[in-house]
This record gives C-alpha cells, structure tokens and sequence, in this order.
C-alpha cells in the first residue's frame, strides 16, 4: 500500500495546527497503523479560547470510532509567567463518535466556523 496523504481540510483564520496524523484512509484492517495515535488532530483558537481534538478509539482496533471534540480554553499562566490555554474536557461544546471518515471531515470544517 502507498503511504497515505493527510486528510486534505478547509482551515480558516485563526485556527492553529497543533498536529496532524490525520490521513486520508478509511478504517481497515490494513490502515489501523495511520490510526495508533492518541490524538490525530489537534487544531487551536487561542482568539476564541476553543480547540479541537480527533482521536480514534480504541486505538489500532478496527471496530473503532472517530471521536470528535470541542473544548473550551481558558487562559492560565505558568511557573514563568506565559500565558498557555488549558482545556476544559470535563465540559465539551461538542462531541461526535464516527466511523465515517468524511462525516468527520465535514463536521471540523463546521466546527471551526461556528467557534
């Protein structure tokens, strides 16, 4: 199998990409390698104090799911005096659990308008 390319996504201003192995597979048992990572995506808004994080759960298993979140930033300050964003995962803005790679794709790009 020819390595994958990453998921191809419409990103707006304002939103940073903290990592992406979000690739362009579906779940099979021959692409469970693409999805062994704890986070596959991790995109931020500081401006709007809001990040969103994929994962696929159980990790390497196809029976798996897509998990879609929201979260909610707050500002803290650190033992030297940076501000970094600390986020809320008690209390999602959203949630999605998905098999289906392109419903995912659909409801980021969503996401990162409505946020």
């Amino acid at each position: 199998m020819e390595a994958p390319k990453l998921q191809p996504l419409r990103i707006i201003s304002g939103w940073h990409v903290e990592w992406n192995l979000f690739y362009e597979v579906d779940p099979s048992e021959e692409t469970m390698t693409y999805l062994d990572s704890s986070s596959l995506l991790h995109l931020n808004n500081n401006a709007g104090k809001v990040a969103v994080n994929l994962e696929w759960r159980p990790e390497n298993d196809v029976n798996g799911n897509y998990i879609l979140r929201v979260i909610s930033l707050s500002e803290v300050k650190n033992k030297k005096g940076d501000i970094i964003y600390d986020g809320d995962w008690e209390n999602l803005l959203f949630e999605l659990h998905s098999k289906n790679r392109l419903e995912v794709v659909s409801e980021i790009e969503r996401v990162l308008l409505q946020f």
